[in-house]
C-alpha cells in the first residue's frame, strides 16, 4: 500500500513508516543513470521494482539511509519504479520513485524526420552524386516517377524496355544514397511488380488534386495498383480549401471525407503554400489543417502534409527563407504530419526557383535546405511514430481552431500564455508527452511564458535538453520557430 501522509525533514519527504528521497523529481536520459539518496525513518532493507527495461541497484549507507541508482534503457519511457522496505517483522511500506526522462534515445537510436522530395530528378540530374545530393540535404524519401523513360539502349526511341530500365537504374542509385522513395504516375503493371515487395517502396501516387467527379476513375486506378502490390498503400493528393471551385462540393470537409471514404487513398493529404508575397497568411490554411488531421486520425491512416520549397511569383507566394520554412514545417509536424513533403525540388513552369533549376543546376534554396533539415532533424523524435491527440492556441485564435483552456494542461504545468499567436499541439510518443508550441508569425518573435508546477525539460532547435524547474519562465521563441516542453 501506498503512503500518502507526507512529513518534510532535513530536505526529505517524508512518507509516515516509508522510505523517502532527497528531491520529488529526478531526470535521467536514455542509456544513463541517476542516483538518488533515500532515508529511512527506522531501520530496514530496500529493494526497487523497475518497469521492463529499467534497471535498479540498492548501496545502503547504514540502516536508516543509502542510495539507490537507476539505469535507463535506450530508447526510454516514463517508468515506474517504486521503493520498498521491508522492517523487522515483516511490515512493509512502498513509495514511487518520479523519474522524468530527459532524452528518450541515444545518438545510436534516434529516428530522423521523414522528409520527402515531391518532384523526382531530371535526365540531366540522374547521376549517383545528385541522388547523394539529395541525402546529404537532409532528405530521407525522394520521389520516382514511374513512367518517365531514358533512352536506355541508345536506339532513339523509348520503349517499355527502356521504361523498366530506367526503373531499374534509378533504384539502384537512390539505394546506394541510403534514401526511401514513392512510386508516381505508373502504369505499366511491371514497374509496380518491381516495387511491390520492396521495403524502400512507401507508397504508390495516382493522382494530384481531383475533383469529386474522378472518384470512380481514382477507385479504378486504385484497385489496378492493389491488383499487383496489394501491400503498397496508394496516395491521391487533395486539394486545400482555395480550390473550392475545382472540388465538386462547397464543404471542405465532405470533400476531404468523401475522397477518404471511396478514391482508395490509403495516405491524406492535401498541398498549400500558405505565406503570400504580402508577408500574410491564408486565412483558411489552419482550417485546412484541423480538418485533414482530424479525418485521419478518425480513418486511422498517416497525415503527411506540404511545404513550398520553391519560389512561386505568379501564385504571389513568399520568397522560400528559414522563418517561414520553419513555420511551415514545424506547423506540420505539430498537426501530426508523419512525412513533410517538399513541394518542389526541381524548377518547371510555375516554380521560377526551386533547389535544382532546369539546367541542373543547384540554386540557393538547395543550400537553406541543407542548412534547415538537419534543424529538423534534431527533434524529429519528438513525431516520428508518435499521436497528436490535441491542437490548440494561445494567444490570439485563428478562424476555425479552438483557445488553449488551463484545465487542458498536463497536472506538471500550471500555464501557457503567449504575447501573440502561438500553436499548441499534445503529442504522445513511446510513453513520453510532450507540449509543442509554434510561433505562428514568421516574420516576428513572440514570448511564451509557462508556469511549471513539477521539473519539466524544455528542448530547443539545437536539440538541447534544458531542465526547468517549477517556477515561471519565459521564452523567446523566434520567427516561425518551435520550443518543445517534454512534461512526462
Amino acid at each position: 500500500m501506498l503512503m500518502f501522509s507526507l512529513l518534510s525533514v532535513a530536505g526529505f519527504a517524508f512518507a509516515a513508516d516509508g522510505i523517502t528521497f532527497d528531491k520529488a523529481r529526478y531526470g535521467v536520459s536514455a542509456g544513463q543513470q541517476v542516483t538518488i539518496e533515500y532515508q529511512l525513518q527506522k531501520e530496514g532493507k530496500v529493494s526497487v521494482n523497475c518497469s521492463e527495461g529499467w534497471q535498479a541497484s540498492v548501496q545502503p549507507n547504514g540502516g536508516r539511509h543509502g542510495y539507490i541508482t537507476v539505469t535507463a534503457p535506450d530508447p526510454a519511457a516514463t517508468p515506474k519504479i517504486v521503493a520498498s522496505v521491508v522492517y523487522p517483522g515483516g511490515e512493509t511500506r512502498h513509495n514511487q520513485i518520479d523519474i522524468m526522462v530527459a532524452d528518450p534515445y541515444t545518438d545510436a537510436t534516434r529516428p530522423k524526420a521523414k522528409l520527402q522530395i515531391w518532384g523526382g530528378l531530371a535526365d540531366i540530374n540522374t547521376t549517383q552524386e545528385d541522388y547523394q545530393k539529395a541525402a546529404d540535404a537532409g532528405f530521407t524519401i525522394i520521389t520516382l516517377e514511374g513512367g518517365e523513360a531514358m533512352d536506355m539502349d541508345g536506339d532513339g526511341q523509348k520503349t517499355d524496355a527502356d521504361l523498366l530500365a530506367t526503373i531499374r537504374f534509378k533504384l539502384d542509385l537512390i539505394k546506394k544514397a541510403g534514401l526511401k522513395y514513392t512510386l508516381h504516375h505508373v502504369w505499366n503493371k511491371d514497374v509496380v511488380e518491381m516495387v511491390k515487395d520492396d521495403p524502400d517502396c512507401l507508397m504508390i501516387h495516382i493522382f494530384d488534386e481531383p475533383g469529386l467527379n474522378k472518384m470512380p476513375w481514382l477507385k479504378e486506378r486504385s484497385d489496378w495498383v492493389k491488383k499487383y502490390a496489394p501491400e503498397k498503400p496508394v496516395h491521391v493528393n487533395l486539394h486545400p480549401e482555395a480550390s473550392i471551385w475545382a472540388m465538386g462540393t462547397d464543404c471542405y470537409r465532405d470533400y476531404i471525407q468523401q475522397m477518404v471514404d471511396c478514391s482508395g487513398t490509403e495516405i491524406l493529404s492535401y498541398d498549400q503554400y500558405p505565406v503570400m508575397a504580402d508577408k500574410s497568411i491564408m486565412n483558411y490554411w489552419y482550417k485546412c489543417l484541423e480538418v485533414n488531421s482530424d479525418i485521419a486520425r478518425r480513418k486511422g491512416i498517416p497525415f503527411w502534409a506540404f511545404t513550398a520549397s520553391c519560389y512561386m511569383e505568379d501564385e504571389g507566394r513568399y520568397m522560400p527563407d528559414l522563418a517561414n520554412m520553419r513555420l511551415q514545417v514545424y506547423t506540420d509536424l505539430a498537426y501530426g504530419a508523419e512525412v513533410v513533403q517538399y513541394f518542389v525540388y526541381r524548377a518547371y513552369a510555375v516554380a521560377t526557383l526551386a533547389p535544382i533549376m532546369t539546367d541542373g543546376s543547384y540554386s540557393v534554396l538547395y543550400d537553406l535546405l541543407k542548412e534547415f533539415n538537419p534543424e529538423v532533424h534534431r527533434r524529429a523524435f519528438v513525431f516520428d511514430g508518435g499521436k497528436v491527440t490535441k491542437t490548440r492556441f494561445a494567444g490570439l485564435t485563428p478562424w476555425n481552431c479552438f483557445p488553449l483552456l488551463k484545465k487542458e494542461l498536463p497536472a506538471q504545468i500550471a500555464s501557457v500564455d503567449c504575447d501573440k499567436t502561438a500553436l499548441v499541439s499534445f503529442e504522445e510518443n513511446n510513453g513520453n508527452d510532450y507540449l509543442v508550441i509554434v510561433n505562428a508569425d514568421c516574420f516576428s518573435k513572440c514570448t511564451v511564458s509557462i508556469d511549471f508546477k513539477q521539473m519539466c525539460y524544455t528542448i530547443d532547435r539545437s536539440g538541447a535538453f534544458t531542465a526547468q524547474e517549477p517556477g515561471k519562465r519565459d521564452f523567446t521563441l523566434d520567427e516561425g520557430d518551435m520550443l518543445v516542453v517534454k512534461y512526462r
